[in-house]
């Protein structure tokens, strides 16, 4: 149903590694000269210091276009607190053959019932993963960093996975993309809630193979709600090279 649709998008999805944090995610390009979209918790550590946030940015970002890896340098301001908030990071890869760029959609349009795509290279796959979905709901909800900043999220039932992060919710009706894959929607749920405690509690190391299963199963086989952050943080960044990524 999608498949002309996927395989015009597959050579604009990449690849975003970090080696100096020991992270990898997912991206897309978005220029023709090169500019890369990812989550900004793919190539930042993020640390809450005397009341405010701060970000230790990697200083050894590569993205991997078709296969080849490239090195990518940051070019959104390190000093600026809202890509942190809005789980947004801007890059650019010089010297990379671009072939594809996708397009930014202007996701105020989008609405409950809407298809959408998920792209991206989730654990540990070489080749790019597909999932669909429909928009289950578009909110305002605090920032999963920092909840005195309220954003606009895509909360979706398409399958996400670790690794996941900073791929493209593409809208299928116009293959333009809608939202930055990021985490999944955070649902009150009081075992997972105890059982993440405990894991952090001293007494877990006593019981080191019964953790690691519990990290393991809250990690990876999370099944329900995920969502995308929206766009427009990135359509409105000083960095974002607007008509050069199509965008009116």
């Amino acid at each position: 149903m999608f498949k002309n649709m996927v395989a015009a998008a597959e050579p604009a999805v990449v690849v975003v590694r970090c080696a100096d944090l020991g992270s990898k995610g997912s991206g897309f390009l978005a220029s023709p000269s090169g500019h890369v979209v990812t989550n900004n918790h793919v190539v930042a550590e993020i640390t809450l210091q005397q009341g405010g946030l701060t970000a230790a940015y990697s200083s050894a970002i590569t993205v991997a276009i078709g296969g080849t890896t490239y090195p990518a340098t940051l070019v959104i301001d390190p000093s600026d607190v809202r890509p942190v908030v809005y789980d947004y990071a801007i890059l650019q890869v010089a010297g990379a053959p671009i072939a594809s760029y996708l397009q930014l959609a202007d996701p105020t349009t989008l609405g409950r019932g809407d298809a959408v795509l998920c792209l991206g290279f989730p654990l540990d796959f070489d080749a790019l993963i597909v999932t669909s979905g429909v928009v289950s709901a578009v909110v305002q909800r605090p920032s999963h960093v920092n909840a005195l900043h309220q954003m606009r999220t895509i909360v979706s039932d398409a399958l996400l996975q670790f690794g996941s992060s900073g791929g493209p919710m593409i809208e299928a009706t116009s293959g333009r993309v809608v939202g930055i894959n990021t985490i999944r929607h955070e649902l009150v749920d009081p075992l997972a809630h105890r059982l993440g405690v405990w894991c952090q509690h001293p007494s877990a190391a006593a019981f080191p193979l019964v953790r690691d299963l519990v990290e393991y199963t809250l990690k990876y086989t999370y099944v329900g709600l995920n969502h995308a952050v929206s766009v427009e943080y990135v359509r409105q960044d000083p960095a974002w090279p607007a008509p050069a990524g199509g965008i009116p």
